[in-house]
């Protein structure tokens, strides 16, 4: 998953919404489209899940300044997109939790230089909404990619693809998004070094 679909979630929440999620307590009576009053309660929310509501998002072309994430231009595309998004809300409609899988495919290219990698981030990543109705949101799983940018913080100036597992809460704000690198743990690749070589 490329980070413009979602981003991350600490490990301690992706741990618990995984035990939470849906079908997982019993609430869940074999009916995919509703997790009723009974089903899956998060802390601070009333109420139940209820969902999944499926749907197919896209992934736009990326463009990166110089600078903003690598030290040179950098443009993905995506000739493979064929994901499918389940999410579930809370009472108020808010999403709380949703899964995202399927083949992704993405080409990057240096505009400096013309070198162009071809990365395939096929997987299943989930999204954990920590404050419903607020836009945060975190990412997580393994086999995604997200761009940190100068202003991201601990981590920033990279393109990190994720072979093992990674969370990035992400916050949009009214000055932008803001990403914030929560846990990248196995193997991963920084595309800025690989395309600069």
């Amino acid at each position: 998953m490329v980070v413009t679909l979602c981003t991350a979630m600490a490990l301690l929440c992706a741990s618990v919404a995984a035990r939470a999620a849906p079908g997982q307590d019993g609430g869940d009576r074999g009916d995919s489209r509703h997790s009723g009053g009974a089903g899956v309660r998060g802390a601070g929310r009333t109420g139940g899940w209820h969902g999944p509501v499926v749907t197919h998002p896209g992934q736009p072309e990326i463009d990166y300044p110089r600078g903003e994430v690598c030290p040179f231009a950098t443009h993905a595309e995506f000739p493979v997109v064929d994901m499918v998004q389940r999410t579930w809300t809370n009472d108020a409609g808010d999403p709380v939790y949703a899964v995202i899988s399927g083949p992704l495919v993405m080409d990057v290219t240096n505009k400096e230089t013309g070198k162009t990698i071809r990365r395939d981030l096929s997987g299943t990543g989930t999204l954990v909404y920590p404050e419903p109705g607020s836009d945060t949101h975190v990412l997580s799983g393994g086999d995604w990619g997200v761009g940190l940018h100068t202003s991201d913080r601990p981590e920033h100036n990279k393109w990190l693809v994720s072979r093992g597992f990674m969370a990035v809460r992400i916050k949009e704000g009214p000055h932008g998004t803001s990403r914030e690198l929560l846990v990248l743990e196995g193997p991963y690749e920084d595309l800025c070094k690989t395309l600069a070589r």
